[in-house]
C-alpha cells in the first residue's frame, strides 16, 4: 500500500537548526503530499530509521546536517541507512565547503541517484523543489518494487502472472511517465534531458518559454548552438561531454546565458549523468534556475555598499554604527584615525572602553543606553574628549536610534565633529580679554580702557555671531540624514535587493549618498571659513592689546550680501526664543539689489534688533505678539530693512537718546546693544533709526545700508 499521501522526512541534526529550516521550507507547499518531519540527533538517527522501517513505516527522505568536524561520521550513518533501505533518498547538508566530500560520496555511493547535497543556508524554493523530487522518487521506487514483487508472486500462475506482470509494468511505466510529464509541465526552473550528442530529448515548459517556444517538443533534436550564442553553446557542449565521459556531475555552476537574439540571463546550472536501468550513461540531465534578478540585486547592493563605504572613508566627520550593546559594527575612516588605529577591523566588535578612559567611556555608554531606552536623540552635544596622544579635544556629537523591522531599537548611529579649533579660539579670546582689562587698569588709562573694551565688545559680538553660525550649521547638518538612511536600509533588510532595484525610494539611495557626500564636504569648507573669521577676530584683539589703540576701528571683510538671506539667518538664531514666546513673524520682502557690507556686522545688528523686539512684546497682555520685517530699496541704490513690533513702544523723551551709550529702559539691561549697532551701521556708511507713536504703540527700527561702504579717510 503506498504511503504517498503521508510521506515522511527524518531530520538529523544535533543542534535542531536544520529541523527548523526544513519546517519553514516545506510548510504548506507539498503539492498535495502531506509531509511529517521527525527530528533526531546524530547518535539516534540510524536507529530511528531502522526501527521505523522494521515497523513498515519507512521514511521517504533523510536529511543529515554535515558539520566539518563530524563529516565522516555523518557519511557513515548515511551509508548504513542506504544499505538498509534502498528506497530511502538521502540529502547531506554541509554548513561549509568540505574539500573531500565529493570524493568521499563517490567512494561510498558511486553514481547513485539516491544521494543529493544541499548546502546550508539554502533558499526556500530550492529546498521545496528538491524535497518534492526526492519524495516522488522514493515513493516511485517503492511502488515499482511492490509491483515487481506482486509480479513475482503471481508468476506461479503462468497466464495470470504474465498478464499481471504486463499490466503492472505498463501501469508503472504510465505512472512514471505521468509523473515526469507533470514535473516537466509545472517545474518553474528549466529542466531537460539530452542524448550523448547533447541534443534535447525532453524539456520542461519553462525552458521552452525561456528560449522562445510555446511547445517543449519543438526543442527535441536541437542543441544549445541552435538556441544560444556560439560561445555559450560550445561551453555547454563541453560541460555535458565531460559529465558523460566522467560520470561526475556539475552542481551549482553560475553562468551567463546569451540567447541567439542577444538577450542575456544569469542562471544557476546543474548537470548530471543520465543513466538507463543498466547503469549505462545515455545522456545528461540538467536543471537551470534563472537568477538574473538576484545578480542585478547583488550588483545594485554592491554599488550601494561601495558608495556608503566611500562616504565613510572620505567624510571628515567621525561616523559610526553601534549595536544594542554599544559595540561598534561599522565605522568611518575618520573615527579609525581618531582612535589611533590603522583599519576598521581593529575597531569593529569593540566598545569605547577599549579606546577611552573608563570615566569617559561610561559617559558615552550612559548616553547610548538612554537613547535605546527612550528613543530620544542627542543633537550637537559638546563633549570634552581625550585624543590618542593624551591631549584634550572637543567634539560636537549627534546620536540617534536605529530601529529594526518590528520597531525595536537595535542600536545607534553616531556622528562626531571636531570643534577643538573653535573651543581653543574661544579660550584664547577670553584670555586676551582678561589681558586687555589688566593692562588698562595697570596703566591707569580708564578712558583708553573704555574705548578698548568697546572695540573688543564689537569683536566679541562678531565672534558670537560666528559661533552661532557654526552652531546653526552643525544643527542643520545633513549628516543626521545618515540615521534615517540606515533605518530605511534596516527596515528593508529582508528584501533589500527588491527595495534597491524596484522601489522608487530605494533606487534613489545611491545618487542620494553621492549628493550627501558632496554636501558634507561643502559644509566642512563653510565651517572652516567661519573658524578662519574667528581667528582673524582673535588676531585683531591681540593687536589691540599690543598697541593699546583704544579708538582704532575694527576692520571686517567686505563682501556681497543678500539682505533676505541675513534676515532669515538672524531669525533662525532667535527661533527658539521667538517660538517660546509665541511671536508671529510677518515677512514683507521686496526685490532689492545686492550690496557690499560686512556680513558679520549686519547680522549682529539684525540679531540685536530682533531680540529687542521680542523683549519689547513680552508684556503684551492680549497675548498677540507680531513681528514684521520689511526689506525694500532705499532709493539710493541701497537697501532698507525695517524691524517692527507691537510691544511696549518708546516714550517721546526717550527717542532722542535711545542710541546713547549706556541708556536702557529695560530692567537688567546694559545699554550697549543699540549703541554698538548704531556705531556699526555708521561705520559701514549706513544708519540705524527708530520711530514710535508712543508707549504701548510699538516701535519700528530701520537699518539703512548703502550700495557699498564708505571709504575710510587716510591719515
Amino acid at each position: 500500500m503506498s504511503n504517498r499521501q503521508h510521506a515522511r522526512i527524518l531530520s538529523v541534526d544535533d543542534s535542531g537548526a536544520l529541523h527548523e529550516l526544513l519546517r519553514a521550507a516545506i510548510a504548506g507547499t507539498t503539492g498535495g503530499t502531506a509531509l511529517a518531519i521527525t527530528p533526531a540527533r546524530l547518535s539516534e538517527g540510524l536507529s530511528i530509521a531502522r526501527l521505523e522501517r522494521a515497523a513498515d513505516n519507512p521514511y521517504s527522505v533523510a536529511i543529515l546536517a554535515l558539520p566539518p568536524v563530524t563529516a565522516l561520521a555523518v557519511v557513515e550513518i548515511a551509508t548504513q541507512m542506504s544499505n538498509e533501505d534502498g528506497d530511502l533518498q538521502l540529502v547531506l547538508c554541509p554548513t561549509t565547503d568540505i574539500p573531500s566530500l565529493a570524493e568521499t560520496l563517490k567512494d561510498r555511493f558511486g553514481a547513485s541517484d539516491h544521494v543529493a547535497v544541499l548546502r546550508q543556508p539554502f533558499e526556500v524554493s530550492e529546498a521545496r523543489q528538491l524535497i518534492r523530487i526526492l519524495v516522488g522518487k522514493a515513493e516511485m521506487h517503492r511502488e515499482l518494487r511492490a509491483a515487481k514483487a506482486s509480479t513475482t508472486t503471481l508468476h506461479r500462475d503462468r497466464f495470470a502472472a504474465a498478464t499481471a506482470a504486463k499490466s503492472g509494468f505498463e501501469q508503472e511505466a504510465q505512472f512514471e511517465r505521468a509523473l515526469l510529464d507533470m514535473f516537466l509541465a509545472n517545474v518553474p526552473d528549466a529542466v531537460y534531458f539530452k542524448d550523448l550528442e547533447s541534443r534535447f530529448v525532453r524539456a520542461s515548459h519553462s525552458l521552452a518559454q525561456r528560449v522562445g517556444f510555446d511547445d517543449p517538443n519543438e526543442l527535441v533534436g536541437k542543441s544549445d548552438l541552435d538556441l544560444f550564442s556560439e560561445e555559450h553553446g560550445m561551453q555547454a557542449f563541453a560541460d555535458e561531454q565531460e559529465v558523460i565521459r566522467t560520470g561526475k556531475p556539475i552542481l551549482g555552476k553560475v553562468e551567463r546565458e546569451t540567447l541567439a537574439d542577444g538577450r542575456s540571463t544569469w542562471v544557476l546550472s546543474s548537470k548530471l549523468a543520465w543513466r538507463n536501468p543498466m547503469g549505462t550513461v545515455i545522456g545528461t540531465f540538467g536543471i537551470s534556475k534563472d537568477i538574473s534578478p538576484l545578480k542585478r540585486a547583488e550588483q545594485e547592493l554592491q554599488n550601494a555598499s561601495d558608495l556608503l563605504q566611500a562616504l565613510l572613508d572620505n567624510i571628515p566627520d567621525r561616523i559610526y554604527f553601534k549595536n544594542a550593546q554599544s559595540r561598534f559594527i561599522k565605522v568611518g575612516k575618520a573615527l579609525v584615525k581618531r582612535l589611533g588605529m590603522t583599519s576598521a577591523e581593529q575597531v569593529v566588535g569593540k566598545t569605547d572602553f577599549d579606546f577611552h578612559p573608563p570615566e569617559l567611556a561610561r559617559q558615552f555608554v550612559h548616553d547610548e543606553e538612554h537613547i535605546m531606552a527612550t528613543g530620544e536623540v542627542i543633537i550637537a552635544k559638546v563633549e570634552k574628549q581625550v585624543g590618542p596622544d593624551g591631549e584634550p579635544i572637543w567634539a560636537s556629537v549627534t546620536k540617534v536610534p536605529v530601529y529594526d523591522r518590528i520597531g525595536q531599537i537595535a542600536g545607534i548611529i553616531g556622528i562626531s565633529r571636531d570643534i577643538t579649533a573653535l573651543k581653543r579660539t574661544e579660550d584664547e579670546l577670553k584670555q586676551k580679554s582678561k589681558e586687555l582689562i589688566d593692562a588698562s587698569r595697570l596703566a591707569g588709562m580708564a578712558e583708553v580702557a573704555t574705548g578698548v573694551l568697546h572695540n573688543v565688545g564689537n569683536v566679541l559680538n562678531s565672534v558670537n555671531v560666528a559661533a552661532t553660525l557654526v552652531s546653526d550649521m552643525v544643527r542643520r547638518s545633513k549628516a543626521v540624514n545618515l540615521a534615517r538612511l540606515a533605518a530605511m536600509l534596516k527596515d528593508h533588510g529582508q528584501d533589500l535587493s527588491v527595495f534597491l532595484t524596484q522601489d522608487e525610494k530605494g533606487k534613489q539611495i545611491p545618487s542620494y549618498l553621492e549628493q550627501l557626500g558632496k554636501h558634507l564636504a561643502d559644509e566642512q569648507q563653510a565651517l572652516l571659513r567661519e573658524l578662519d573669521e574667528m581667528r582673524k577676530s582673535v588676531d585683531h584683539i591681540r593687536d589691540i592689546v599690543a598697541t593699546q589703540q583704544g579708538y582704532a576701528k575694527v576692520g571686517g571683510t567686505i563682501e556681497p550680501i543678500v539682505a533676505s538671506d541675513l534676515v532669515e539667518m538672524a531669525l533662525r538664531m532667535q527661533l527658539t526664543a521667538l517660538t517660546r514666546h509665541d511671536v508671529m513673524v510677518n515677512r514683507q520682502y521686496s526685490p532689492v539689489p545686492t550690496v557690499l557690507a560686512e556680513k558679520h556686522k549686519v547680522l549682529q545688528i539684525l540679531n540685536n534688533l530682533i531680540r529687542n523686539a521680542k523683549q519689547a512684546m513680552e508684556a503684551n497682555l492680549d497675548g498677540k505678539k507680531h513681528l514684521t520685517i520689511r526689506i525694500a530699496p532705499n532709493g539710493q541704490g541701497g537697501v532698507s530693512v525695517q524691524v517692527q513690533d507691537n510691544g511696549m513702544g518708546i516714550a517721546p523723551d526717550n527717542l532722542k537718546r535711545i542710541f546713547a551709550h549706556g541708556f536702557t529702559t529695560r530692567q537688567g539691561g546694559h545699554g550697549f546693544g543699540l549703541h554698538s549697532s548704531a556705531l556699526a551701521a555708521k561705520e559701514m556708511g549706513g544708519a540705524l533709526t527708530v520711530h514710535s507713536e508712543g508707549l504701548g504703540k510699538g516701535a519700528t527700527f530701520s537699518l539703512e545700508l548703502p550700495a557699498q561702504p564708505k571709504e575710510e579717510k587716510k591719515s
